[in-house]
């Protein structure tokens, strides 16, 4: 360890060479960066529709690990420090506090109308491992610590779990629930749906795929309730959404199944394509019918092709049956 020079009283002061103090400089930012562990760089952006503060870190570091950037929206009453006067119009430096049950993130920068930018440093809750062993979890090692804490995996979610008799997860697998957005809202956005789902694998695999409050909730506008939790995740990845649902109702065609909306949309019958049909005629073929015309390739330009001089249509079969001929 490098050891200071002690001045004593009657000796003269020597200057130190530009070469010292630099290198003075760096043990100092070195060893405040050991002891901040965390830290990297952040952006904020205010949106006043919304009540939101859009809030990204970029570029930190956890402890050896570094990472790109991580963003999600907060309540600007969240910033400890940060008036809601000073968030939207002034300019000039800031400092604040986003508060979490494993730590809490300390913010330095400037703002400017609604923006901000600057460095952030992470400062873990000593009492946060206690908590989560008392509740039945191993204690989280530094890295966890900081990842619950950005994602804001904390006592009310891990209260949740237990009043939803979730299967108790890991700390790695509460990050992983952390990283993927399958957090606190998410699990009681599904509750009130009425979808219990009861394993982390299964929740994180859910929010994965886009199985959103939004998405259960249009299907649910649009008639198709109570469904199980592979039905759900099944039409989200098929593309089957509540707009998807309604064009089809405007052409007459309510009270599908699961499996005729899913055919429907695998094979290609888009609303477009059912509306050209519609114009030339075609005005009441079942959605089978436009299923089996778009698996053989019957578009609506081949079957006006192909009528007759007097204006009258060929029926569905003969166009599928001229079609596979090369007509």
């Amino acid at each position: 360890m490098s050891q200071l020079t002690r001045f004593r009283p009657g000796h003269p002061t020597r200057r130190s060479s530009p070469a010292l103090c630099l290198l003075l400089l760096v043990a100092v930012s070195t060893a405040a960066a050991a002891q901040s562990g965390d830290r990297g760089t952040w952006r904020i952006y205010y949106e006043p529709s919304r009540d939101r503060v859009q809030l990204t870190f970029e570029h930190y570091e956890n402890g050896a690990r570094r990472h790109g950037s991580t963003s999600f929206g907060v309540r600007p009453t969240e910033l400890r420090g940060l008036p809601l006067a000073q968030l939207s119009s002034y300019s000039g430096p800031a400092r604040f506090q986003l508060v979490r049950d494993a730590g809490s993130f300390n913010f330095e920068g400037q703002l400017r109308d609604g923006h901000g930018t600057g460095f952030f440093t992470f400062s873990p809750d000593a009492r946060f491992p206690q908590q989560l062993a008392s509740r039945g979890y191993e204690r989280p090692t530094s890295d966890q610590q900081f990842w619950l804490g950005l994602h804001d995996v904390g006592y009310a979610m891990l209260d949740e779990l237990r009043a939803q008799k979730y299967d108790r997860p890991s700390v790695s697998q509460l990050v992983v629930m952390g990283m993927h957005g399958a957090n606190l809202d998410y699990m009681k956005s599904l509750s009130a749906a009425g979808y219990h789902v009861g394993d982390t694998h299964r929740l994180v695999t859910l929010r994965d795929h886009g199985v959103s409050h939004e998405f259960i909730g249009g299907l649910t506008d649009a008639g198709y309730n109570n469904l199980s939790l592979d039905d759900l995740q099944e039409l989200r990845d098929h593309g089957v959404t509540p707009d998807f649902i309604a064009s089809l109702r405007r052409f007459g065609f309510t009270d599908l199944t699961t499996r005729q909306l899913l055919e429907a949309r695998d094979h290609g019958v888009t609303e477009s394509f059912v509306e050209d049909f519609r114009e030339l005629g075609y005005t009441s073929l079942s959605l089978r019918d436009f299923v089996r015309m778009r698996d053989h390739g019957v578009t609506p330009g081949f079957a006006r092709g192909l009528r007759s001089s007097n204006g009258g249509l060929l029926s569905v079969e003969e166009l599928i049956r001229r079609r596979d001929r090369g007509d």
